[in-house]
């Protein structure tokens, strides 16, 4: 490869045409009528090629593991693991951004999935050990956390006849929004039990979990 060099001088004197050089040294006249068009033949394949960027959401992840004995080789666990959209400045709840009625992601790029090596009391649902793909309903009533069996679908593929079961989330407005999409197992203090969290903007949805 080389560089492509143009200019209004020319060896020959001709004032009236750009010389434009090739990356193999061999020099091309061009008429000022073909100029412009030349040079964007020539830049036409860089601005076809999109600059180089992040995926415009990151992934989030959320774990706690069961206090075993010093030695064990088995540490049961619970994982949560989403995308994470941003607000960049939009309304939630509008049509384009989580619209009431219509069953959304609940994350983004892939499936949103909960993970568990445990048994588990799902607000008042018994969830056998396993792997759930997790999607929600929104509504200015109240949400819906809806759990289905992770069959490998595609985030933009809900698909009702797949639905374990819809549980009802509660709901708070926070004084302050957040960012980002965040999502979080959180265990108490005592006990085998805990909240699953779900915050953005200015709502927080939760629901109680408890290991069997």
């Amino acid at each position: 490869s080389g560089v492509v060099r143009a200019g209004r001088r020319n060896p020959g004197g001709d004032q009236d045409r750009v010389w434009v050089g090739g990356a193999d040294g061999v020099a091309a006249r061009l008429k000022p009528r073909d100029v412009s068009g030349g040079l964007t033949m020539l830049a036409a394949p860089l601005a076809a090629q999109d600059a180089p960027r992040f995926q415009p959401s990151g992934r989030g992840t959320s774990v706690i593991e069961m206090m075993v004995p010093e030695g064990a080789t088995v540490v049961p666990k619970i994982r949560l693991d989403y995308g994470q959209p941003h607000l960049r400045g939009r309304v939630l709840h509008t049509d384009s951004l989580v619209p009431y009625g219509k069953v959304w992601r609940t994350g983004a790029n892939a499936t949103s999935t909960l993970e568990t090596d445990l048994d588990l009391m799902l607000g008042k649902i018994h969830v056998t050990k396993g792997k759930y793909a997790l999607f929600t309903m929104p509504s200015a009533q109240g949400w819906q956390l809806i759990l289905q069996k992770d069959v490998g679908q595609g985030a933009d593929a809900y698909d009702a006849k797949n639905d374990i079961v819809r549980l009802p989330l509660r709901m708070r407005t926070m004084a302050t929004p957040i960012e980002g999409l965040t999502m979080w197992l959180v265990p108490a203090s005592a006990g085998l039990r805990g909240e699953l969290r779900i915050l953005w903007g200015t709502t927080e949805l939760s629901i109680d979990w408890m290991a069997m």
